[in-house]
């Protein structure tokens, strides 16, 4: 199933449609970095203005993510609150297919940096836990990647008149 739309049937008052997609359509399943768990739900309010199609609403799926900090997969619902498409339309008997539009739209609502949760801990940099499991038996590293940095308030400057000058930190 696609979302095809017949602008010719759209009254003038508007058309509310609304409805589920399968991922396959729109081939979601098959790519590894989109991995939607469920159909790709949507609800869109349908305009006819003149010779344009207007189409507003929202889209939704369920997706499988991996946690960017500890990599435990995790489920959450991906919604875009504010789809919006805009075609002009030379022919109003044409049918026109809003599938792509819906799937560019799912794709873009994707985190970029998925966290199972807010305050997620991580992963150990020593042996590798998964923090939110529990402790490891591990000392904090010593270096950080701040380490580098930590002579700079020793350093002394000349100024321009050949002084030499002591940073204050």
């Amino acid at each position: 199933m696609t979302i095809k739309v017949e602008p010719w049937r759209i009254p003038i008052e508007g058309l509310d449609i609304e409805g589920e997609i399968s991922p396959e359509v729109i081939a979601l399943k098959e790519d590894a970095t989109v991995p939607v768990a469920g159909p790709i739900r949507y609800e869109l309010n349908l305009q006819c203005v003149g010779h344009e199609l207007i189409a507003t609403g929202t889209v939704s799926t369920d997706v499988r993510l991996t946690c960017s900090r500890c990599a435990d997969t995790f489920s959450e619902e991906v919604e875009d609150s504010s789809f919006f498409y805009e075609n002009e339309v030379a022919n109003l008997h044409e049918t026109l297919d809003l599938t792509d539009e819906v799937r560019e739209t799912i794709i873009l609502a994707f985190p970029n940096y998925p966290l199972c949760q807010e305050a997620c801990r991580g992963l150990c940099p020593v042996c590798g836990i998964n923090l939110n499991r529990g402790k490891c038996g591990c000392k904090p590293l010593k270096e950080t990647c701040w380490t580098a940095f930590s002579g700079l308030d020793k350093i002394e400057v000349k100024n321009g008149s050949s002084k030499k000058k002591k940073i204050e930190s």
